[in-house]
């Protein structure tokens, strides 16, 4: 059964870590380290957050992302719930074009010259 996490982020200091207002270059930062855990689909209907599935539960994910993350990021990451039946127990109100931004994103994403570290899952 695939399972969905819940990933919702802040940058700490964005010039400090990415360069002056460069928000792009941080969520570019996220989306490689992400990349690297090999999601099933990933999602976005608010500014700073994800829905991320995997084929199954992710036992290493939340070890790996305070590995990559912790530095650079305030973030919040959970595993939804589902009911008895595998269903996701879940309710949102999505601002659609922060998905269709995001689909652009990952087929456009390129982590070549990405300028941090970020560790193999």
């Amino acid at each position: 059964m695939s399972r969905i996490y819940h990933l919702s982020y802040d940058a700490i200091n964005v010039e400090k870590h990415f360069g002056k207002d460069n928000y792009k270059e941080a969520r570019r930062y996220i989306l490689c380290v992400l990349a690297n855990t090999g999601f099933k689909n990933i999602s976005s209907y608010c500014e700073s957050t994800f829905l991320i599935e995997y084929n199954t539960e992710q036992h290493k994910l939340f070890n790996y992302l305070q590995i990559n993350l912790k530095q650079y990021f305030h973030y919040s990451i959970s595993m939804m719930a589902v009911d008895k039946f595998g269903k996701e127990i879940a309710s949102h109100n999505p601002k659609s074009i922060l998905n269709l931004r995001l689909v652009v994103e990952k087929h456009d994403l390129s982590c070549d010259k990405i300028k941090k570290d970020i560790t193999p899952y």
